[in-house]
Order: C-alpha cells, then structure tokens, then sequence
C-alpha cells in the first residue's frame, strides 16, 4: 500500500494526525515525524499495520497519568510500538501563576507559559528521545492533538528554522480552537529567552543533541 493511500486511511480514523512535514515541506523531512490526537479510541490490529506501513516504530504519548488511566493501549500496541510517555504538567497551580504574575493573562496564554516554564524536565527527554535514530519514524500526541501537541511541535519546527508562518498555519489546521495570537506568544517567549535553542539550553538539553537532531530531520 502507498504511504499516501495509508496516511489516508488513519486520518479518516485518527482525528488531527498529520505529518509534521505537511506545511514544512523545506524544514522537516516527510515520513519521520507524525502529530496527532490520541489513537487509543481506534487501536485495533488493523490500525497497526497501518502505522507499520508508515514506518512508525515509537509513539510518544504526552498526556497525565489520569487521562492514561481512563484510556490507555492495549498489550498489542504496546508490544508493536517503542511507547514513551512523557509527561507534560498543565495542572497550573493558582500559587505558581500568580508568583510570576501569569494569572492576568488569558487562560491560554497562561497554559502555553506553564507547558514551556514547568516542564523544561519532561522537554529535555522529549528532545533526546527525538534525536535517537532507532526511535524513527514516530508519533506524538496528547489527547486532542492540540495543545501539548501543538505546542511541542512548535518547538521542533523553530529549532528546524521554519518560519512562523509555516508553524501556525500547522497549528490552525488542527481546529477552530486554535488561535494565532497563541502561538505568537509562544514564539515570543522563546524569542525572551535568547531563540530557541537557548531556551532548549535552558530546559537541559545538550547541543549535541540539537545538532544530531537538526542533521537527522533536515530535508
């Protein structure tokens, strides 16, 4: 079967799943990097074979302990897959936004600061599990595809230089929920911290790491 014909086939099941080559065609190489919603109301044997016929070997799973709990994969996902979770908190504790004066801003800029701020450990891992080969071609999600999803793919499309046009219109094409001046604030606190690979620095992850990672997705 065609790739073209199987992505067909899981985006008419996998709601917001795409390749993160998309609307990045300069930046990002196709076939390596996938976003999506969470699968888990769709697995089945079928829906594996498909993600093999990708080339999907690990799945990166973005959500909270909670959301694992009330729906997780089932053993012959688990066992046809290389499955990391990687938590990222969005519990945003009224005592921390208010400590760094984040309570004023509206609701989802004071989630899109909390993802960047309080989880520079979970981004760290996220960027090294990115940059081993043997972890290609993947998948990563949260539970809609959205937030933590966008988000983290945001991030990957900076350190590749795409331009902030590419990396929202990949953002708005997830749903009507999606708002530009959200990502145009993320973009602006990374920008706060030096660009993003500073702020990659700052979360803990080596420049080897950027390096590898830039040279291993690069068209």
């Amino acid at each position: 079967m065609e790739k073209a014909e199987t992505l067909e086939k899981i985006q008419n099941k996998v709601e917001n799943f795409r390749d993160l080559n998309l609307y990045n065609q300069s930046y990002v190489k196709p076939n390596m990097i996938f976003r999506s919603a969470t699968p888990i109301p769709h697995q089945s044997l079928e829906l594996i074979d498909e993600f093999k016929d990708l080339g999907i070997s690990s799945i990166i799973d973005l959500r909270s302990a909670v959301e694992i709990g009330y729906a997780s994969y089932n053993d012959d996902f688990i066992q046809a897959f290389t499955y990391f979770w990687v938590h990222l908190d969005i519990s945003m504790p009224p005592e921390i936004l208010e400590e760094f004066g984040v309570n004023i801003l509206p609701f989802y800029k004071q989630f899109c600061w909390y993802t960047l701020f309080h989880n520079k450990d979970q981004i760290k891992r996220f960027f090294n599990i990115l940059s081993r080969s043997d972890n290609y071609s993947l998948v990563l999600h949260c539970h809609a595809g959205r937030d933590r999803t966008g988000i983290m793919s945001a991030l990957i499309l900076l350190l590749m230089n795409a331009p902030e046009a590419n990396i929202i219109q990949d953002y708005l094409a997830t749903d009507i929920y999606t708002q530009t001046e959200d990502m145009e604030y993320v973009f602006q606190k990374v920008y706060e911290e030096g660009g993003i690979e500073k702020y990659l620095l700052g979360c803990g992850v080596d420049q080897e790491v950027l390096d590898d990672l830039k040279e291993r997705l690069r068209p």
